[in-house]
């Protein structure tokens, strides 16, 4: 009898052991725009940012809104400069640190896009921003 039982009880917590559960689902799933900006036939790119030095979410979105820019204008053979200047200065065991970002357009015409879509990943924090031609 003891044998059974304890058989039976061995049976129970293997079959309970390997019991598998689903994978929980991704919320963080990547949208399908992010790999393939040019779909439906709209011309368009994605710019991407973690967070800036500042972590200001106005700075990451307008750092990611320069860069799918630039990906356009080169998309469209608009020759880009951009520069990014960053200092860091300590003084008395303080530091201080100060960014500036120039950018620069040479074209025979304008690019001019809008914002499709926006996406965050909330793991990273990173800021996806899709950019279409008008």
């Amino acid at each position: 009898m003891r044998v059974v039982l304890s058989t039976l009880l061995f049976l129970v917590l293997f079959l309970v052991g390997c019991n598998s559960q689903p994978a929980p689902s991704s919320n963080n799933a990547k949208p399908s725009w992010i790999m393939n900006p040019n779909q439906d036939g709209k011309i368009g790119a994605v710019g991407v940012a973690n967070r800036t030095y500042d972590q200001k979410p106005s700075s990451q979105r307008k750092l990611a809104i320069t860069r799918a820019l630039d990906e356009l204008t080169l998309q469209q053979g608009v020759d880009v400069s951009l520069n990014i200047d960053k200092r860091n200065t300590v003084v008395n065991d303080k530091s201080s640190l100060t960014m500036d970002t120039k950018s620069s357009y040479s074209a025979s015409s304008s690019v001019t896009a809008h914002i499709e879509k926006v996406w965050q990943n909330k793991m990273t924090n990173e800021l996806y921003i899709w950019m279409v031609m008008d």
